[in-house]
């Protein structure tokens, strides 16, 4: 049999502590508007009446408290702010450090009876008494079960013993015993659900008077998706929506919205956190001093202890989201199959971003998603096929030129394309477009228009100078390439091909009409079924130099025949023959070089036989005769070799002489 043990006015506190809290819940001050900004935040801005010195009250969930110590402002002109308070962030962990019991005692009575030994209490039940808890023992029955007895020191010195079964009930005498119990078991029950924090600010003032403040807090990222209907004459219909979330945690009612396109720096710190400092422990000195002498040394001195420093603080249209009040008329429908116009937003630009100022205010339950229209404009807009030739494709992409007259920078979004019919023809990426800009967007392949790309490349020199030794050529190399485009068999085709850019290098077209930060863009008219040439041509003007010394006679011929100015042509070609004597020369010396190595070699070769030769043998004289022939033969090669040696000096000397005269 399990028992139960009932604690009265325990529980009966514990069930008034959560009214106080409930009570505060409801004094939220309304959200009177709400910006949201690309950047993933939302700037919150509330409302409350306050008539002299009061508090401003609001419950919010505990993730965005950190945001709200951060960028809570105030807006009083009539009134100063005190302070602003809220429970800490482990209100169970703090509540118990100075409390004799633990969470889990208050679950047993024996248990807490246990923890608060010395307390005067009550008994009542089937066995009743008073006195001082002793202690909680426990006795297993003959049938196994345990049983618990408090041991109590009643008034008059005795010591009782009384058994705690289901009918006991414990009263502790002291209010104050009871208030710490009942506090302990509010913040447990307040923990099962810890999810919010509620804040409050305490604002002096005088009067009666409206008092707004705002905070900045992360929220969803809210989107843009466009609609633009490509019209005849070169005009087209954009719209533009915006897709955003309520992720407040709370309902928005009534509430003016403004979206910014802004991207600021965002940081986020835990302020909310308890951060305590490390500090090095100085130990107690507690030496054996023994029996001192007179007058022998100085007392020790303590170092003083560093001061701890502070912590460092530091996308579907929601039929549930309702326009409250509408400020201006909805603009007639054009007819069938013209696009809806939509109501827009009062877009303003500034220097870093775009702000769409919602003329109705929404309401939006927590967690829901809507999607309103900010901009509804007619713009100028041309259908194209756009043609790369990095894609690899031979086919261009269909695409639409935008340009942004709206008077303001547009997002970057998803573009859904429909042609003139009001029929889908695609989807498309748009990047951020800035107010005057123009963008073009690609969303289908256009199969009936084929594009093909041939290049050819050349070098010409220009010009060659000689300066101190140093030939320098300025050569100026084109890179031509032909587009032959076959137009679509069925209807006429603006093609624009955007030729990829490279640093240094000129540009020249007949048809280059505009150019981007990567491209150039060459743009025609192409007729049903017309073949159409566009030409570009690049080039690039670049210099090489080289010093005359290193060149050898074929080099120095190829820029003779390439000189345009005939002295230097001719200089060049006068150096191509001395060094082409020069080399010769050279090589004639290292054949006679190895010549004599080998007449060497063959010298110490006969030396060696002629050593084993029998003296006065037939043998003996054919070597020495063969040695004779051989001497003789070195000695015409030395000769040789100095004649040609003297000849290169000359040849040498005279590549060095024109090239001083250059």
């Amino acid at each position: 049999m399990t028992s139960r043990f009932l604690l009265s006015t325990v529980a009966t506190l514990a069930m008034l502590a959560p009214v106080a809290s409930l009570a505060d819940g409801l004094t939220n001050s309304p959200v009177k508007s709400i910006t949201l900004s690309s950047g993933g935040l939302a700037e919150i801005r509330r409302t409350a009446s306050l008539d002299g010195n009061g508090e401003i009250r609001i419950e919010v969930p505990l993730d965005q408290v950190n945001d709200i110590l951060k960028s809570l402002v105030v807006f009083d002109p009539k009134g100063t702010v005190k302070d602003l308070s809220l429970a800490g962030p482990n209100p169970l962990e703090e509540t118990f450090k100075s409390l004799p019991f633990k969470p889990d005692d208050l679950a047993s009575l024996p248990k807490l009876l246990t923890t608060l030994k010395g307390s005067k209490v009550t008994i009542g039940g089937k066995n009743t008494g008073a006195g001082t808890i002793l202690g909680v023992e426990t006795d297993k029955r003959a049938n196994g079960e345990e049983a618990f007895f408090l041991n109590l020191l009643q008034d008059d010195g005795q010591i009782a013993r009384y058994e705690l079964d289901g009918s006991s009930s414990v009263k502790f005498d002291d209010p104050a015993v009871r208030a710490k119990i009942a506090s302990a078991i509010g913040v447990v029950g307040s923990n099962v659900t810890d999810t919010t924090r509620n804040i409050v600010v305490k604002v002096d003032g005088e009067g009666k008077r409206a008092v707004d403040f705002s905070y900045v807090v992360a929220a969803p990222v809210w989107k843009t998706a466009y609609r633009v209907v490509v019209e005849n004459g070169g005009k087209a219909r954009l719209q533009s929506w915006a897709v955003l979330e309520n992720a407040t945690g709370e309902d928005w009612k009534d509430v003016h919205l403004v979206l910014t396109s802004s991207s600021p720096v965002t940081l986020t710190q835990r302020l909310h956190d308890l951060y305590w400092k490390n500090r090095d422990e100085l130990p107690v000195s507690v030496d054996n001093v023994g029996i001192p002498k007179a007058d022998s040394g100085d007392r020790a001195r303590f170092a003083k202890m560093n001061e701890a420093d502070e912590p460092a603080g530091g996308a579907m249209m929601d039929a549930r989201a309702v326009p409250r009040k509408l400020s201006a008329p909805i603009a007639e429908a054009a007819p069938a199959p013209a696009m809806s116009y939509a109501q827009s937003a009062v877009s303003s630009e500034g220097d870093i971003s775009a702000t769409f100022n919602l003329n109705d205010t929404y309401d939006i339950r927590n967690g829901d998603t809507v999607s309103v229209p900010i901009v509804d404009k007619e713009v100028s807009a041309e259908l194209v096929s756009l043609y790369r030739p990095d894609r690899g494709d031979s086919h261009p992409i269909s695409a639409v030129s935008l340009e942004n007259s709206t008077g303001v920078s547009l997002p970057g979004g998803i573009l859904t394309v429909y042609d003139d019919k009001g029929g889908y023809v695609g989807d498309s990426n748009l990047a951020g477009l800035p107010s005057g800009d123009t963008r073009m967007s690609s969303f289908a392949l256009d199969k009936k228009v084929t594009v093909d790309a041939t290049s050819d490349s050349d070098i010409k020199t220009v010009e060659i100078r000689v300066v101190d030794g140093v030939l320098t050529t300025k050569n100026i190399t084109h890179d031509d390439t032909t587009y032959v485009i076959h137009g679509a068999a069925d209807g006429e085709r603006t093609v624009v091909i955007e030729h990829p850019k490279r640093d240094g290098w000129e540009f020249a077209s007949p048809d280059l009409k505009s150019e981007s930060a990567t491209d150039y863009r060459l743009k025609v008219k192409v007729g049903k079924g017309e073949t159409k040439e566009v030409k570009a041509v690049m080039t690039h003007a670049g210099a090489e130099s080289y010093q005359l010394a290193d060149l050898d006679e074929a080099d120095l011929a190829q820029w003779s025949s390439s000189a345009l100015d005939p002295k230097i042509k001719g200089k060049l070609s006068e150096l191509s023959k001395a060094k082409q004597d020069e080399s010769e020369m050279r090589q004639q010396l290292d054949r006679a070089t190895a010549e004599h190595d080998a007449l060497q070699a063959s010298q110490e070769r006969t030396r060696e036989n002629l050593k084993v030769m029998p003296a006065g043998s037939d043998q003996q004289k054919d070597y020495v005769r063969k040695l004779s022939e051989i001497e003789k033969k070195i000695d015409q090669n030395e000769a040789s070799q100095s004649e040609m040696r003297e000849t290169l000096a000359k040849y040498t000397s005279k590549v060095e002489g024109i090239i001083r005269t250059f």
